[in-house]
């Protein structure tokens, strides 16, 4: 079978039968879901180097939650699927894949179909878990590198000093001898400042 039959193959046993039932809606490679409060999508995309006998696709899950864009003052588009995700993250992080893509030539199908099946379903639930503002700042925390200035607005909304301070230090430790920090900081301190409230120290 050809790589590119294969993958129609492989779309239709092992993403479609985990996406549908949960109410994703298929646009090419991507599945969309708007629920009463979040929206949520996956995306299965085909890397630039793909050729006649390879074939290499990335998958990413992303989540955007219009309640907490609403609490940091940002504003929210009429249709939840027309925001931009404010989670978006690589599922070989989520499924415990083991590598950063999938090159179709190097897996049989038989073996593929349902370990991808598998992997599909604990990136749908991870995202299923992603419908409150609480829970999406969860989500970004657990994946910050400590830059996230949307992440730090929601602790300077909620009050939350420890994550703020915490969240702070961790940027400044990691960042702050780079010749960008200085920016980095502004934009730090715009934020605090919006909402009453100063850099940690």
């Amino acid at each position: 079978m050809e790589l590119e039959a294969r993958l129609v193959a492989l779309v239709a046993e092992a993403v479609v039968p985990v996406l549908k039932p949960r109410g994703y809606r298929k646009k090419r490679l991507t599945w969309m879901r708007e629920t009463p409060d979040a929206a949520h999508e996956i995306v299965l995309q085909r890397s630039h180097g793909n050729g006649g006998d390879h074939l290499r696709i990335y998958i990413e899950g992303a989540a955007y939650v219009p309640a907490f864009d609403e609490a940091i003052g940002k504003s929210v588009p009429a249709s939840m699927t027309a925001g931009t995700p404010q989670y978006r993250q690589r599922f070989e992080s989520i499924a415990d894949w083991p590598a950063q893509w999938i090159d179709l030539e190097t897996w049989s199908h038989d073996a593929l179909v349902p370990q991808l099946r598998e992997a599909m379903e604990i990136l749908a639930d991870h995202l299923d878990a992603i419908r409150s503002a609480d829970e999406l700042a969860a989500a970004k925390l657990a994946v910050s590198t400590g830059l996230d200035v949307d992440l730090f607005a929601w602790w300077c909304v909620t009050g939350n000093e420890a994550e703020r301070t915490a969240q702070y230090r961790q940027a400044l430790a990691t960042f702050g001898q780079e010749e960008r920090w200085p920016r980095l900081r502004a934009q730090f301190a715009t934020v605090a400042s919006r909402h009453g409230l100063s850099l940690p120290d």
